[in-house]
């Protein structure tokens, strides 16, 4: 096809599909996306994994959301593209359709000099949103810079993409491309805007059978996107929102997005300590059947039921009138043990995904 799909071209896959559900996954074993895809402990990580696919089926879900992670393509190219097909493979075993980010800004490297995350055993912050460690007020002081706009790694990132893209595009197991997770979130506005045209060109180009999407995650209303915001609009075939707001701003969201007459993927959602609550939110998801991943599964090293630090810095900078609920984990909906962390939550969610 090679062009953006039309409105009709949307809507028949999104027939084709039915209602997607299900979650951001990293395995409970796994601190970072560089322990999940590098070959040191794989067979340990996997193993865990497939319990928690297994869960993930249990309660109804049909689909995962995987972020693939340069720095260990560029160091372990070929253990890489084993484990990504051992994932999905495993997620296909369990009835998971998998959505894969091809670009993120998680993390990136600052300064002048590019350095690749070493691989091995993989240190975390206890008590931190994704167990990372606080910049330092010299690492603050850096630019960061995202691998695409680095001239000694642009051409290999977009081998990367290449590579995984020109696999996977017949691929029934997997059932979209979200080409970049939240571009713009630590680089900018002005700085994302040609790497969201170059990765839609680039994909585009492998010709894929799957929808292709970058996120509006920020804006504020409809027709009221961010630069890079409507860029991401302009090329997806289907849109990809991202949205942690009570129901109340939820559905006015939703509303407007409507407006643009594609189909809606609720890529990352549930965000507790703001007040957005499973019992709230999952009945409107299988009403209005919105396509929906929420963030974290089962509770582990990443520690995504922590708030992010952004909440607690506005919490005292409002000098505790922010009314956040830090008494609630923030993702996740399982405990470690693989207990639901609030089963009236998973009870409700199995209900829906089983009418």
């Amino acid at each position: 096809m090679k062009t953006r799909w039309t409105e009709a071209e949307a809507w028949a896959w999104q027939k084709e599909v039915g209602w997607l559900r299900g979650c951001n996954f990293i395995g409970s074993d796994c601190c970072s996306r560089i322990d999940m895809w590098q070959s040191y402990k794989s067979e340990e990580h996997l193993k865990t994994a497939e319990k928690e696919l297994c869960l993930c089926e249990k309660i109804g879900f049909n689909t995962v959301r995987l972020i693939v992670e340069f720095d260990v393509w560029l160091q372990e190219r070929e253990s890489f593209l084993d484990i990504l097909e051992k994932y999905i493979s495993l997620c296909d075993k369990y009835n998971q359709k998998v959505m894969i980010v091809l670009a993120n800004e998680a993390q990136l490297c600052r300064g002048d000099k590019y350095s690749p995350k070493p691989l091995g055993e993989q240190t975390y912050a206890l008590g931190y949103h994704q167990g990372r460690f606080p910049l330092t007020e010299e690492q603050k002081a850096l630019t960061p810079y995202h691998e695409l706009e680095r001239k000694e790694t642009k051409d290999k990132y977009l081998e990367m993409v290449t590579e995984i893209v020109g696999k996977y595009r017949e691929d029934k197991r997997i059932i979209c491309w979200n080409v970049y997770n939240e571009p713009g979130i630590t680089i900018g506005v002005e700085r994302s805007i040609p790497l969201i045209k170059l990765m839609f060109e680039t994909v585009r180009k492998m010709d894929p059978s799957q929808p292709l999407c970058a996120d509006v995650y920020y804006w504020t209303g409809y027709k009221t996107f961010r630069a890079n915001e409507q860029v991401c609009v302009d090329l997806s075939d289907v849109i990809s929102w991202h949205c942690y707001k009570p129901l109340e701003r939820f559905v006015v969201d939703y509303e407007d997005l409507k407006k643009l007459g594609r189909p809606i993927l609720l890529t990352e959602w549930l965000n507790r300590i703001q007040k957005q609550y499973v019992r709230e939110i999952y009945p409107v998801l299988y009403l209005e059947r919105i396509n929906c991943w929420c963030w974290g599964f089962v509770a582990g090293k990443t520690q995504t039921y922590e708030p992010w630090d952004s909440l607690w810095d506005q919490y005292e900078l409002s000098n505790g009138t922010k009314d956040f609920d830090f008494t609630s984990w923030q993702h996740d909906l399982f405990r470690p043990s693989l207990r639901p962390y609030n089963p009236k939550e998973i009870e409700l969610i199995t209900d829906f995904n089983n009418k």
